[in-house]
């Protein structure tokens, strides 16, 4: 990962936990990273299984404009100027877990097809996860998925933490948030955000951590990077880790749009997350042998 694992918090989890999960999921399927993001296979109205990001950090769910035209999902426009246009599945699946008429808004996403060089044709985000409690193992590319009305208990080895769901006004849908500490001094709310690799500091908390703002908001190119000293995520200590800087984000000191997590440190973990109780539960992987 970019950033190195120090040192481990010692954990203190004071109920009785069983070894292994009691419920049996709804089903167990392959999940890929493809920088930047999460992808699943998931199924349209019944259709064969095509390639969706499985994209925390997205409030609500898309599919590729294409995509939907060759499915022949038709478009209704709200109203106003520009607004985008939005369709009704009858159903999203995910091997055997489905959501049920779910609102779906139409894009181009043939920008992100290309980076990873496959046909994307949507993303699915939060108005699908809420229907389910799901676990993602990185190493083992296994995304697994339980109703919503399951209660898992967390095992010994797992960190449950609070996660909290913050709207926006005129959005559908909401963001997953975890609690963490940046230098042992600055705490923030993090969004966890399968859809990007690497985190992202807003500029007020990259203010408060030593970068020269105004010199990286004028900087032509590429967003510029700075590596955080300490992280304190989900009871671990990761040092030198880098994020991206985006000085759009966080510019009113907006306590939710200061700091993302991504891909290159959620890998590190197996992530249990469950929308309805509102908590994740971290289980850290041990470190890969060396070559």
């Amino acid at each position: 990962m970019n950033g190195r694992l120090s040192a481990s918090l010692p954990l203190c989890l004071c109920i009785s936990v069983a070894s292994v999960y009691a419920q049996e999921p709804l089903d167990r399927v392959r999940v890929e990273y493809r920088p930047p993001a999460l992808f699943v296979q998931a199924r349209v109205n019944g259709s064969k299984p095509l390639w969706f990001a499985f994209d925390t950090g997205a409030t609500t769910c898309l599919i590729d404009a294409q995509v939907a035209h060759r499915l022949e999902i038709k478009a209704a426009r709200r109203p106003g100027p520009g607004g985008p246009s939005f369709a009704r599945a009858r159903t999203l699946s995910v091997g055997r877990a489905e959501a049920r008429d779910l609102e779906l808004i139409i894009r181009d996403l043939s920008g992100l097809s290309e980076r990873i060089g496959e046909e994307v044709a949507g993303i699915i985000g939060f108005t699908w996860m809420e229907q389910f409690v799901f676990e993602i193992d990185y190493r083992a590319r296994r995304l697994t998925l339980w109703p919503r009305t399951v209660e898992l208990n967390p095992r010994a080895n797992q960190l449950p933490l609070p996660l909290e769901l913050h709207t926006v006004p005129g959005f559908s849908g909401a963001t997953l948030y975890l609690p963490s500490r940046f230098n042992a001094a600055y705490s923030c709310p993090m969004e966890i955000d399968t859809g990007t690799d690497r985190g992202i500091l807003g500029r007020h908390l990259a203010a408060q951590l030593g970068v020269d703002v105004n010199r990286v908001g004028s900087a032509p190119g590429p967003r510029p990077t700075h590596t955080v000293d300490r992280l304190d995520l989900a009871g671990r200590i990761f040092v030198g880790v880098p994020f991206y800087v985006d000085v759009r984000r966080g510019a009113d000191a907006n306590p939710y749009a200061q700091c993302i997590i991504g891909n290159e440190q959620l890998k590190e973990f197996v992530v249990t997350v469950d929308i309805p109780r509102r908590r994740v539960f971290f289980r850290l992987l041990p470190p890969l042998p060396e070559p």
